[in-house]
Protein backbone atom coordinates (compact mmCIF):
# COMPACT_ATOMS: atom_id res chain seq x y z
CA UNK A 1 0.00 0.00 0.00
CA UNK A 2 3.27 2.36 0.98
CA UNK A 3 5.08 1.23 -1.69
CA UNK A 4 2.24 2.10 -4.29
CA UNK A 5 1.70 5.67 -3.05
CA UNK A 6 5.39 6.59 -3.26
CA UNK A 7 5.53 5.03 -6.18
CA UNK A 8 2.84 7.46 -7.63
CA UNK A 9 4.38 10.62 -6.09
CA UNK A 10 7.58 10.19 -7.55
CA UNK A 11 6.50 9.40 -11.46
CA UNK A 12 6.05 13.23 -12.09
CA UNK A 13 9.02 14.07 -10.51
CA UNK A 14 11.06 12.07 -12.54
CA UNK A 15 9.13 12.21 -15.91
CA UNK A 16 10.59 15.31 -15.56
CA UNK A 17 14.04 14.76 -14.63
CA UNK A 18 14.09 12.12 -17.69
CA UNK A 19 12.44 14.74 -20.28
CA UNK A 20 15.41 17.14 -19.38
CA UNK A 21 18.26 15.15 -19.79
CA UNK A 22 16.53 14.85 -23.40
CA UNK A 23 16.95 18.27 -24.17
CA UNK A 24 20.10 18.18 -22.90
CA UNK A 25 21.34 15.55 -25.26
CA UNK A 26 18.85 17.05 -28.03
CA UNK A 27 21.49 18.43 -31.31
CA UNK A 28 20.75 21.30 -32.70
CA UNK A 29 19.35 21.43 -36.17
CA UNK A 30 22.35 22.22 -38.72
CA UNK A 31 21.39 25.27 -41.14
CA UNK A 32 23.85 24.02 -43.61
CA UNK A 33 22.71 20.30 -43.70
CA UNK A 34 19.31 21.69 -44.12
CA UNK A 35 19.42 24.51 -45.98
CA UNK A 36 17.75 22.94 -49.36
CA UNK A 37 14.89 21.84 -47.07
CA UNK A 38 14.02 25.51 -44.85
CA UNK A 39 12.69 27.72 -47.47
CA UNK A 40 10.55 30.39 -47.01
CA UNK A 41 7.41 30.11 -48.93
CA UNK A 42 5.34 27.42 -50.59
CA UNK A 43 6.25 24.14 -51.04
CA UNK A 44 7.32 23.30 -54.58
CA UNK A 45 6.74 19.71 -55.93
CA UNK A 46 8.88 17.63 -58.31
CA UNK A 47 7.41 16.97 -61.91
CA UNK A 48 7.52 13.53 -60.82
CA UNK A 49 5.45 14.04 -57.69
CA UNK A 50 2.67 16.32 -59.20
CA UNK A 51 2.20 13.71 -61.49
CA UNK A 52 1.62 11.02 -58.96
CA UNK A 53 -0.43 12.96 -57.09
CA UNK A 54 -2.65 13.92 -60.43
CA UNK A 55 -3.46 10.14 -61.44
CA UNK A 56 -4.19 9.21 -58.05
CA UNK A 57 -7.17 11.67 -58.43
CA UNK A 58 -8.60 9.25 -61.37
CA UNK A 59 -10.74 7.08 -61.05
CA UNK A 60 -10.93 5.33 -64.50
CA UNK A 61 -6.40 5.10 -64.36
CA UNK A 62 -7.23 1.96 -67.01
CA UNK A 63 -8.54 4.44 -69.61
CA UNK A 64 -6.07 7.11 -68.76
CA UNK A 65 -3.25 3.58 -69.99
CA UNK A 66 -4.99 3.78 -72.93
CA UNK A 67 -4.70 7.06 -73.84
CA UNK A 68 -1.07 6.60 -73.44
CA UNK A 69 -0.96 3.26 -75.86
CA UNK A 70 -1.84 5.88 -78.38
CA UNK A 71 -0.54 8.67 -80.40
CA UNK A 72 -1.86 11.95 -78.93
CA UNK A 73 0.69 14.52 -79.84
CA UNK A 74 2.93 14.71 -83.15
CA UNK A 75 6.79 13.94 -81.55
CA UNK A 76 5.18 11.76 -78.72
CA UNK A 77 5.41 7.98 -79.31
CA UNK A 78 2.78 5.27 -78.19
CA UNK A 79 3.85 3.65 -74.68
CA UNK A 80 3.58 -0.24 -75.68
CA UNK A 81 0.44 -1.43 -73.31
CA UNK A 82 2.94 -4.12 -72.17
CA UNK A 83 5.35 -1.93 -70.07
CA UNK A 84 1.92 -0.13 -68.57
CA UNK A 85 -0.18 -2.89 -68.33
CA UNK A 86 1.01 -4.32 -64.37
CA UNK A 87 2.37 -1.30 -63.20
CA UNK A 88 1.73 0.98 -60.82
CA UNK A 89 1.02 4.93 -60.85
CA UNK A 90 4.70 5.73 -59.73
CA UNK A 91 6.09 3.12 -62.51
CA UNK A 92 3.96 4.80 -65.30
CA UNK A 93 4.76 8.45 -64.03
CA UNK A 94 8.39 7.15 -64.18
CA UNK A 95 8.17 5.88 -67.72
CA UNK A 96 6.09 8.89 -68.90
CA UNK A 97 9.30 11.19 -67.69
CA UNK A 98 12.36 8.56 -68.94
CA UNK A 99 10.56 9.14 -72.57
CA UNK A 100 8.54 12.13 -73.41
CA UNK A 101 11.24 14.05 -70.68
CA UNK A 102 9.42 16.49 -67.34
CA UNK A 103 8.06 18.91 -69.15
CA UNK A 104 6.43 16.56 -71.91
CA UNK A 105 5.09 14.01 -69.56
CA UNK A 106 3.11 17.14 -68.17
CA UNK A 107 2.17 18.45 -71.72
CA UNK A 108 0.92 14.90 -72.80
CA UNK A 109 -1.22 14.44 -69.20
CA UNK A 110 -3.04 17.40 -69.83
CA UNK A 111 -3.61 16.41 -73.28
CA UNK A 112 -4.97 12.77 -72.03
CA UNK A 113 -7.16 14.65 -69.13
CA UNK A 114 -8.88 16.84 -71.65
CA UNK A 115 -9.44 14.21 -74.01
CA UNK A 116 -11.05 12.50 -70.86
CA UNK A 117 -13.46 15.40 -69.94
CA UNK A 118 -11.61 15.85 -66.87
CA UNK A 119 -11.00 19.61 -67.32
CA UNK A 120 -11.28 20.68 -63.87
CA UNK A 121 -8.53 17.87 -63.04
CA UNK A 122 -6.34 19.35 -65.84
CA UNK A 123 -6.56 22.64 -65.19
CA UNK A 124 -5.50 22.28 -61.30
CA UNK A 125 -2.46 20.05 -62.97
CA UNK A 126 -1.67 23.74 -65.13
CA UNK A 127 -2.01 25.78 -62.36
CA UNK A 128 -0.26 23.64 -60.38
CA UNK A 129 3.24 23.40 -62.29
CA UNK A 130 3.25 26.82 -63.75
CA UNK A 131 3.28 27.66 -59.95
CA UNK A 132 6.08 25.73 -59.01
CA UNK A 133 8.07 26.03 -62.55
CA UNK A 134 7.80 30.24 -61.37
CA UNK A 135 8.61 29.49 -57.58
CA UNK A 136 11.76 27.52 -59.40
CA UNK A 137 12.49 30.56 -60.76
CA UNK A 138 13.30 32.43 -57.63
CA UNK A 139 16.95 31.83 -55.48
CA UNK A 140 16.38 29.72 -52.47
CA UNK A 141 16.69 31.60 -48.90
CA UNK A 142 17.71 30.17 -45.77
CA UNK A 143 15.28 30.51 -42.79
CA UNK A 144 17.39 32.13 -40.39
CA UNK A 145 19.73 35.24 -41.74
CA UNK A 146 21.40 37.88 -40.43
CA UNK A 147 19.56 40.24 -43.55
CA UNK A 148 17.11 42.72 -42.30
CA UNK A 149 13.39 41.92 -42.90
CA UNK A 150 13.49 45.28 -45.03
CA UNK A 151 16.29 43.44 -47.51
CA UNK A 152 14.38 40.39 -47.57
CA UNK A 153 10.96 41.56 -48.75
CA UNK A 154 13.14 44.13 -51.09
CA UNK A 155 15.17 40.99 -52.66
CA UNK A 156 11.85 39.05 -52.91
CA UNK A 157 9.89 41.50 -54.46
CA UNK A 158 13.11 42.43 -57.02
CA UNK A 159 13.13 38.45 -57.95
CA UNK A 160 9.05 38.19 -58.42
CA UNK A 161 9.94 41.58 -61.01
CA UNK A 162 12.40 39.48 -63.01
CA UNK A 163 10.62 36.57 -63.22
CA UNK A 164 7.00 38.49 -64.31
CA UNK A 165 9.12 40.50 -67.16
CA UNK A 166 10.65 37.48 -68.19
CA UNK A 167 7.62 35.55 -68.93
CA UNK A 168 6.12 39.17 -70.82
CA UNK A 169 9.25 39.28 -73.06
CA UNK A 170 8.55 35.64 -73.71
CA UNK A 171 5.11 35.81 -74.64
CA UNK A 172 5.63 39.39 -76.42
CA UNK A 173 8.08 37.66 -78.00
CA UNK A 174 5.90 35.02 -79.58
CA UNK A 175 3.21 37.12 -80.20
CA UNK A 176 6.11 39.50 -82.36
CA UNK A 177 6.37 36.51 -84.39
CA UNK A 178 2.81 35.44 -85.42
CA UNK A 179 2.17 39.30 -85.90
CA UNK A 180 4.99 39.67 -88.44
CA UNK A 181 4.33 36.50 -90.36
CA UNK A 182 0.51 38.02 -90.49
CA UNK A 183 1.63 41.21 -91.50
CA UNK A 184 3.66 39.45 -94.19
CA UNK A 185 0.46 37.39 -95.00
CA UNK A 186 -1.79 40.83 -95.41
CA UNK A 187 0.36 43.36 -96.89
CA UNK A 188 2.87 41.17 -99.16
CA UNK A 189 0.67 40.88 -102.77
CA UNK A 190 4.64 39.61 -104.03
CA UNK A 191 3.92 36.50 -102.08
CA UNK A 192 0.39 35.60 -103.53
CA UNK A 193 1.33 32.38 -105.52
CA UNK A 194 -1.27 30.40 -107.43
CA UNK A 195 -1.66 26.76 -107.31
CA UNK A 196 -2.47 24.81 -110.35
CA UNK A 197 -5.20 22.12 -109.68
CA UNK A 198 -4.45 19.10 -111.44
CA UNK A 199 -7.98 17.41 -112.19
CA UNK A 200 -6.53 14.18 -112.70
CA UNK A 201 -5.62 14.18 -109.17
CA UNK A 202 -8.35 15.82 -107.81
CA UNK A 203 -5.49 17.93 -105.98
CA UNK A 204 -3.84 21.20 -105.89
CA UNK A 205 -0.23 21.35 -106.56
CA UNK A 206 1.64 24.43 -104.61
CA UNK A 207 5.09 25.90 -105.55
CA UNK A 208 7.10 27.88 -102.99
CA UNK A 209 9.58 29.78 -104.90
CA UNK A 210 12.03 30.59 -101.31
CA UNK A 211 11.74 30.37 -97.72
CA UNK A 212 8.90 32.81 -96.30
CA UNK A 213 4.90 33.03 -95.95
CA UNK A 214 2.95 32.52 -98.97
CA UNK A 215 -0.93 32.52 -99.18
CA UNK A 216 -2.89 30.95 -102.04
CA UNK A 217 -4.66 32.97 -104.77
CA UNK A 218 -7.33 29.97 -104.92
CA UNK A 219 -8.54 28.33 -102.08
CA UNK A 220 -7.25 30.97 -99.15
CA UNK A 221 -4.83 28.69 -97.69
CA UNK A 222 -0.95 30.49 -96.30
CA UNK A 223 1.98 28.19 -95.82
CA UNK A 224 5.12 29.13 -93.95
CA UNK A 225 7.99 27.76 -95.90
CA UNK A 226 11.61 27.09 -94.42
CA UNK A 227 12.69 27.46 -98.35
CA UNK A 228 11.86 26.41 -101.72
CA UNK A 229 8.93 23.70 -101.41
CA UNK A 230 6.05 22.16 -103.17
CA UNK A 231 3.07 21.01 -101.29
CA UNK A 232 0.15 18.53 -102.78
CA UNK A 233 -3.50 18.80 -101.45
CA UNK A 234 -6.82 18.00 -101.64
CA UNK A 235 -10.01 17.34 -99.42
CA UNK A 236 -11.12 14.40 -97.64
CA UNK A 237 -14.63 13.86 -96.19
CA UNK A 238 -15.01 14.61 -91.97
CA UNK A 239 -15.80 11.65 -90.15
CA UNK A 240 -18.78 13.53 -88.23
CA UNK A 241 -19.36 10.70 -85.67
CA UNK A 242 -15.84 10.84 -84.26
CA UNK A 243 -16.07 14.85 -84.07
CA UNK A 244 -19.58 14.58 -82.52
CA UNK A 245 -18.22 12.14 -79.88
CA UNK A 246 -15.57 15.00 -78.75
CA UNK A 247 -18.12 18.01 -78.96
CA UNK A 248 -17.51 19.48 -82.12
CA UNK A 249 -18.25 19.78 -85.49
CA UNK A 250 -16.82 21.28 -89.11
CA UNK A 251 -16.00 24.64 -89.62
CA UNK A 252 -14.20 24.46 -92.65
CA UNK A 253 -12.87 21.23 -94.87
CA UNK A 254 -10.50 18.79 -93.97
CA UNK A 255 -7.23 18.91 -95.68
CA UNK A 256 -4.54 16.59 -97.11
CA UNK A 257 -1.50 17.45 -97.39
CA UNK A 258 1.85 15.85 -98.59
CA UNK A 259 5.01 18.04 -98.75
CA UNK A 260 6.99 16.68 -102.09
CA UNK A 261 9.89 18.91 -101.82
CA UNK A 262 10.94 20.85 -98.90
CA UNK A 263 9.42 21.98 -95.81
CA UNK A 264 6.82 23.80 -94.44
CA UNK A 265 6.50 25.06 -90.72
CA UNK A 266 3.49 26.67 -90.66
CA UNK A 267 -0.14 26.39 -92.11
CA UNK A 268 -2.88 29.22 -92.46
CA UNK A 269 -6.29 27.66 -92.75
CA UNK A 270 -9.23 30.42 -93.84
CA UNK A 271 -12.08 30.72 -91.26
CA UNK A 272 -15.41 32.23 -92.02
CA UNK A 273 -15.94 33.85 -88.14
CA UNK A 274 -16.51 37.98 -87.82
CA UNK A 275 -13.59 37.82 -85.74
CA UNK A 276 -15.18 41.36 -84.23
CA UNK A 277 -18.16 39.74 -82.83
CA UNK A 278 -16.32 38.82 -80.12
CA UNK A 279 -13.64 36.76 -80.52
CA UNK A 280 -13.41 33.27 -81.69
CA UNK A 281 -12.12 31.28 -78.73
CA UNK A 282 -14.49 28.23 -79.94
CA UNK A 283 -12.31 27.37 -82.75
CA UNK A 284 -9.55 24.72 -82.73
CA UNK A 285 -8.10 22.54 -85.57
CA UNK A 286 -8.26 18.63 -85.63
CA UNK A 287 -5.35 16.94 -86.71
CA UNK A 288 -6.53 13.99 -88.19
CA UNK A 289 -3.46 11.32 -88.76
CA UNK A 290 -3.83 7.41 -89.50
CA UNK A 291 -4.70 5.77 -86.33
CA UNK A 292 -5.67 8.69 -83.91
CA UNK A 293 -7.35 12.30 -83.91
CA UNK A 294 -6.11 15.39 -81.43
CA UNK A 295 -7.58 19.24 -81.47
CA UNK A 296 -4.84 21.67 -81.56
CA UNK A 297 -6.06 24.78 -79.12
CA UNK A 298 -2.27 26.58 -79.35
CA UNK A 299 -2.89 28.67 -82.98
CA UNK A 300 -2.94 32.40 -83.35
CA UNK A 301 -6.81 33.80 -85.37
CA UNK A 302 -6.43 36.49 -86.58
CA UNK A 303 -10.12 38.19 -89.02
CA UNK A 304 -9.43 35.56 -91.73
CA UNK A 305 -7.45 32.36 -90.58
CA UNK A 306 -6.47 29.95 -88.22
CA UNK A 307 -3.02 30.13 -87.62
CA UNK A 308 -1.01 27.27 -86.19
CA UNK A 309 2.71 25.84 -86.38
CA UNK A 310 3.12 22.10 -87.75
CA UNK A 311 5.79 19.54 -88.26
CA UNK A 312 3.92 16.73 -89.79
CA UNK A 313 1.68 15.84 -92.14
CA UNK A 314 -1.82 14.16 -92.38
CA UNK A 315 -5.02 16.06 -92.88
CA UNK A 316 -5.51 19.76 -90.99
CA UNK A 317 -9.25 20.91 -90.43
CA UNK A 318 -10.71 23.82 -88.48
CA UNK A 319 -13.57 22.65 -86.12
CA UNK A 320 -15.87 24.34 -83.55
CA UNK A 321 -17.71 23.37 -80.23
CA UNK A 322 -20.89 22.14 -80.48
CA UNK A 323 -22.38 24.47 -77.86
CA UNK A 324 -20.10 27.81 -79.64
CA UNK A 325 -22.06 30.60 -79.52
CA UNK A 326 -24.63 31.25 -82.51
CA UNK A 327 -23.28 34.42 -84.26
CA UNK A 328 -23.45 35.83 -87.58
CA UNK A 329 -20.69 34.06 -89.95
CA UNK A 330 -19.20 35.21 -93.45
CA UNK A 331 -21.46 33.41 -96.09
CA UNK A 332 -21.73 32.91 -99.73
CA UNK A 333 -25.18 32.72 -102.00
CA UNK A 334 -24.34 30.66 -104.90
CA UNK A 335 -26.64 29.93 -108.17
CA UNK A 336 -26.62 26.87 -110.50
CA UNK A 337 -28.82 27.03 -113.36
CA UNK A 338 -30.96 24.22 -115.40
CA UNK A 339 -31.02 25.71 -118.68
CA UNK A 340 -34.76 25.86 -120.24
CA UNK A 341 -36.09 22.44 -121.76
CA UNK A 342 -37.23 22.36 -125.52
CA UNK A 343 -40.13 22.63 -125.80
CA UNK A 344 -41.88 23.22 -122.85
CA UNK A 345 -38.87 26.32 -122.00
CA UNK A 346 -39.12 25.63 -117.92
CA UNK A 347 -35.62 25.85 -116.24
CA UNK A 348 -34.43 25.60 -112.47
CA UNK A 349 -32.25 28.01 -111.00
CA UNK A 350 -30.70 25.95 -107.66
CA UNK A 351 -29.36 28.59 -104.55
CA UNK A 352 -27.13 27.37 -102.34
CA UNK A 353 -26.43 29.07 -98.87
CA UNK A 354 -23.01 27.63 -97.70
CA UNK A 355 -20.07 28.86 -95.30
CA UNK A 356 -17.64 31.70 -96.71
CA UNK A 357 -14.86 28.88 -96.94
CA UNK A 358 -16.20 26.66 -98.85
CA UNK A 359 -14.21 25.06 -101.79
CA UNK A 360 -16.12 26.55 -104.91
CA UNK A 361 -14.23 24.66 -107.42
CA UNK A 362 -15.27 21.38 -105.61
CA UNK A 363 -19.05 22.52 -105.05
CA UNK A 364 -19.23 23.50 -108.96
CA UNK A 365 -17.44 19.38 -109.49
CA UNK A 366 -19.86 18.03 -107.69
CA UNK A 367 -22.40 19.80 -109.62
CA UNK A 368 -21.23 18.48 -112.79
CA UNK A 369 -21.22 15.18 -111.85
CA UNK A 370 -24.33 15.06 -110.93
CA UNK A 371 -26.00 17.02 -113.88
CA UNK A 372 -23.12 16.62 -116.73
CA UNK A 373 -23.78 20.33 -118.45
CA UNK A 374 -27.23 20.50 -118.30
CA UNK A 375 -26.70 23.03 -114.98
CA UNK A 376 -24.15 25.89 -115.19
CA UNK A 377 -22.84 27.85 -112.84
CA UNK A 378 -23.63 31.67 -112.62
CA UNK A 379 -21.42 34.11 -111.69
CA UNK A 380 -22.73 36.68 -109.22
CA UNK A 381 -21.39 38.68 -106.26
CA UNK A 382 -21.86 35.73 -103.85
CA UNK A 383 -20.56 37.37 -100.02
CA UNK A 384 -23.40 38.13 -97.32
CA UNK A 385 -23.30 37.48 -93.95
CA UNK A 386 -26.05 35.10 -92.08
CA UNK A 387 -26.65 33.72 -88.70
CA UNK A 388 -26.70 29.29 -88.42
CA UNK A 389 -30.00 28.11 -88.01
CA UNK A 390 -31.72 30.97 -88.48
CA UNK A 391 -34.99 30.81 -91.21
CA UNK A 392 -34.61 32.69 -94.19
CA UNK A 393 -36.92 33.21 -97.17
CA UNK A 394 -35.81 34.52 -100.96
CA UNK A 395 -38.29 36.22 -103.42
CA UNK A 396 -38.46 37.36 -106.19
CA UNK A 397 -40.07 40.11 -108.62
CA UNK A 398 -41.55 37.73 -110.80
CA UNK A 399 -45.44 36.75 -111.39
CA UNK A 400 -46.56 34.21 -109.41
CA UNK A 401 -46.76 31.52 -112.08
CA UNK A 402 -42.86 31.07 -111.11
CA UNK A 403 -42.60 29.59 -107.88
CA UNK A 404 -39.74 29.23 -105.14
CA UNK A 405 -39.43 25.93 -103.00
CA UNK A 406 -39.37 25.67 -99.65
CA UNK A 407 -40.62 29.11 -98.61
CA UNK A 408 -38.17 28.99 -96.14
CA UNK A 409 -35.28 27.32 -94.49
CA UNK A 410 -32.27 27.21 -92.00
CA UNK A 411 -28.82 27.73 -93.14
CA UNK A 412 -27.10 25.01 -91.71
CA UNK A 413 -23.53 26.07 -92.36
CA UNK A 414 -21.77 22.89 -90.37
CA UNK A 415 -23.75 20.24 -92.72
CA UNK A 416 -22.29 21.78 -96.30
CA UNK A 417 -18.50 20.54 -96.72
CA UNK A 418 -19.53 17.83 -98.66
CA UNK A 419 -23.02 17.57 -99.68
CA UNK A 420 -23.47 20.72 -101.84
CA UNK A 421 -27.83 19.95 -101.54
CA UNK A 422 -29.87 23.45 -103.15
CA UNK A 423 -31.11 25.34 -99.87
CA UNK A 424 -33.92 27.00 -102.36
CA UNK A 425 -35.13 26.33 -106.00
CA UNK A 426 -36.58 28.56 -108.31
CA UNK A 427 -38.78 27.15 -110.97
CA UNK A 428 -39.69 29.03 -113.95
CA UNK A 429 -42.21 28.25 -116.89
CA UNK A 430 -41.07 30.41 -118.99
CA UNK A 431 -37.84 31.69 -120.58
CA UNK A 432 -36.57 34.51 -118.02
CA UNK A 433 -33.76 36.65 -119.11
CA UNK A 434 -33.08 38.57 -115.87
CA UNK A 435 -34.43 37.85 -112.06
CA UNK A 436 -34.01 40.31 -108.71
CA UNK A 437 -33.29 37.80 -105.98
CA UNK A 438 -33.97 39.19 -102.42
CA UNK A 439 -32.78 36.98 -99.49
CA UNK A 440 -33.97 38.48 -95.95
CA UNK A 441 -34.53 36.57 -92.48
CA UNK A 442 -37.66 35.05 -92.08
CA UNK A 443 -40.36 37.74 -90.84
CA UNK A 444 -37.43 40.49 -91.26
CA UNK A 445 -37.13 43.73 -92.90
CA UNK A 446 -34.13 44.34 -93.84
CA UNK A 447 -33.01 42.02 -97.00
CA UNK A 448 -29.48 40.26 -96.40
CA UNK A 449 -28.37 39.90 -100.21
CA UNK A 450 -29.98 41.34 -103.04
CA UNK A 451 -28.99 40.78 -106.65
CA UNK A 452 -29.92 41.18 -110.24
CA UNK A 453 -29.19 38.12 -111.98
CA UNK A 454 -29.25 37.50 -115.72
CA UNK A 455 -30.01 34.10 -116.88
CA UNK A 456 -28.50 32.84 -119.60
CA UNK A 457 -30.12 31.11 -123.00
CA UNK A 458 -29.92 27.69 -123.63
CA UNK A 459 -26.22 27.40 -125.98
CA UNK A 460 -28.44 25.74 -128.58
CA UNK A 461 -31.84 27.90 -130.27
CA UNK A 462 -34.96 27.22 -127.94
CA UNK A 463 -37.57 26.60 -130.67
CA UNK A 464 -41.04 26.75 -130.01
CA UNK A 465 -43.44 24.00 -131.08
CA UNK A 466 -45.43 26.94 -132.96
CA UNK A 467 -42.72 28.64 -134.57
CA UNK A 468 -41.64 25.54 -136.30
CA UNK A 469 -40.40 22.23 -136.38
CA UNK A 470 -37.87 20.84 -134.04
CA UNK A 471 -34.37 20.52 -134.67
CA UNK A 472 -32.83 17.09 -136.61
CA UNK A 473 -31.44 15.02 -134.00
CA UNK A 474 -27.86 14.70 -134.29
CA UNK A 475 -26.44 11.39 -135.38
CA UNK A 476 -25.86 8.54 -133.28
CA UNK A 477 -22.89 8.88 -130.89
CA UNK A 478 -20.01 6.31 -132.14
CA UNK A 479 -20.41 2.70 -130.33
CA UNK A 480 -18.35 3.07 -126.69
CA UNK A 481 -15.87 0.98 -125.06
CA UNK A 482 -17.62 -1.97 -123.34
CA UNK A 483 -16.65 -0.89 -119.98
CA UNK A 484 -16.71 2.76 -120.60
CA UNK A 485 -20.79 1.89 -121.07
CA UNK A 486 -21.03 -0.02 -118.41
CA UNK A 487 -19.66 2.25 -115.79
CA UNK A 488 -21.86 5.08 -117.12
CA UNK A 489 -24.72 3.07 -116.96
CA UNK A 490 -24.65 1.40 -113.50
CA UNK A 491 -22.36 4.34 -111.73
CA UNK A 492 -25.40 4.80 -108.94
CA UNK A 493 -25.75 1.17 -108.17
CA UNK A 494 -21.89 0.88 -108.07
CA UNK A 495 -21.19 2.93 -105.58
CA UNK A 496 -23.78 1.12 -103.23
CA UNK A 497 -22.74 -2.24 -103.93
CA UNK A 498 -18.94 -2.47 -104.65
CA UNK A 499 -17.46 -4.04 -101.74
CA UNK A 500 -13.81 -4.66 -100.94
CA UNK A 501 -11.33 -2.15 -102.88
CA UNK A 502 -8.06 -3.14 -102.35
CA UNK A 503 -7.66 -5.69 -105.15
CA UNK A 504 -9.27 -2.80 -107.42
CA UNK A 505 -7.01 -0.44 -106.65
CA UNK A 506 -3.70 -2.61 -107.08
CA UNK A 507 -5.10 -3.73 -110.30
CA UNK A 508 -5.75 0.16 -111.04
CA UNK A 509 -2.21 1.55 -109.83
CA UNK A 510 -0.31 -1.40 -111.43
CA UNK A 511 -1.82 -0.61 -114.98
CA UNK A 512 -1.08 3.45 -114.10
CA UNK A 513 -4.65 4.25 -113.58
CA UNK A 514 -4.32 5.89 -110.19
CA UNK A 515 -1.24 6.90 -109.13
CA UNK A 516 0.12 6.76 -105.27
CA UNK A 517 -1.48 9.98 -104.13
CA UNK A 518 -4.78 9.11 -105.47
CA UNK A 519 -4.52 5.79 -103.90
CA UNK A 520 -3.86 6.96 -100.47
CA UNK A 521 -6.41 9.59 -100.89
CA UNK A 522 -8.96 6.96 -101.06
CA UNK A 523 -7.29 4.72 -98.54
CA UNK A 524 -7.82 7.76 -96.20
CA UNK A 525 -11.71 7.83 -96.65
CA UNK A 526 -13.56 5.89 -93.83
CA UNK A 527 -17.45 5.47 -95.23
CA UNK A 528 -17.32 2.53 -97.91
CA UNK A 529 -19.36 4.28 -99.93
CA UNK A 530 -17.43 7.70 -100.27
CA UNK A 531 -14.78 5.46 -101.16
CA UNK A 532 -16.18 3.88 -104.18
CA UNK A 533 -17.93 7.53 -105.08
CA UNK A 534 -14.57 8.64 -104.90
CA UNK A 535 -13.24 5.39 -106.75
CA UNK A 536 -15.81 6.46 -109.49
CA UNK A 537 -14.99 10.31 -109.87
CA UNK A 538 -11.79 9.65 -110.29
CA UNK A 539 -11.98 7.40 -113.25
CA UNK A 540 -15.11 9.55 -115.14
CA UNK A 541 -12.28 12.21 -114.77
CA UNK A 542 -9.95 10.36 -116.88
CA UNK A 543 -12.22 9.04 -119.66
CA UNK A 544 -13.22 5.81 -121.49
CA UNK A 545 -9.55 4.19 -121.02
CA UNK A 546 -9.76 4.44 -117.60
CA UNK A 547 -12.82 3.38 -117.46
CA UNK A 548 -12.27 0.20 -119.15
CA UNK A 549 -9.59 -0.31 -117.02
CA UNK A 550 -12.09 -0.38 -114.13
CA UNK A 551 -14.71 -2.82 -115.87
CA UNK A 552 -11.76 -4.81 -115.95
CA UNK A 553 -10.68 -5.08 -112.66
CA UNK A 554 -14.38 -5.45 -111.50
CA UNK A 555 -15.00 -8.16 -113.70
CA UNK A 556 -11.87 -10.11 -112.53
CA UNK A 557 -12.29 -9.33 -108.37
CA UNK A 558 -15.95 -9.09 -108.40
CA UNK A 559 -17.30 -10.77 -111.30
CA UNK A 560 -20.76 -11.48 -110.05
CA UNK A 561 -21.73 -8.09 -109.25
CA UNK A 562 -21.01 -7.35 -112.88
CA UNK A 563 -23.22 -10.92 -113.98
CA UNK A 564 -25.94 -9.06 -112.20
CA UNK A 565 -25.90 -5.25 -113.46
CA UNK A 566 -25.75 -6.72 -116.48
CA UNK A 567 -28.40 -9.36 -116.22
CA UNK A 568 -30.26 -6.17 -114.75
CA UNK A 569 -30.73 -4.54 -117.57
CA UNK A 570 -30.50 -6.96 -120.53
Amino acid sequence: MCHRAVTHHLCPRVKREEEKKKRKNKKPISIQSNKDALVMGPTTLTVTDLLQVTLMKLSKKRRFTFFLNGSLLPGFPPIPDSQLRYANIGVKVDKMVQIFGPEGAVKITLKILREMNLHNIADELKREHSRDHALSCLPSRPLFSERSKEEEIEDLSQSLTDTKEQLLRNVLGKVDQVMRLTDLLQTSPDNLVTETYEESRGAYRFKCPSAGLFPSGVTGLGFGMEGEGEVLYWTVPWDRRLLAQRGKRPAGPLFKFTCLKGSICQLQLPHCELHSTGGCDFLSVAHVMDDSLEFISDVQITDTHVILNINGFSAYGIVREDDSPTVPIRALVLLFYKLPVVPKKRSILNVLLLPRNVMIREVQEEWKRRNGDQEIYIETNAHCQLIPKQEYTLSTDLTDEHQIRPKDAAFENYENYENYIPTFQLFLQTVVEQVDLLLKENNGVESVWDRLVWLPVSPTEIISTASGPLPVAPPANPPTLSGEDFIIKHRVKLEERMGELQPILLKLQDCKVLNDVEREKIDNISSRIKRNKALLDMIMRKGPRAQEQLYRALKKEDPYLVEYLQEETS
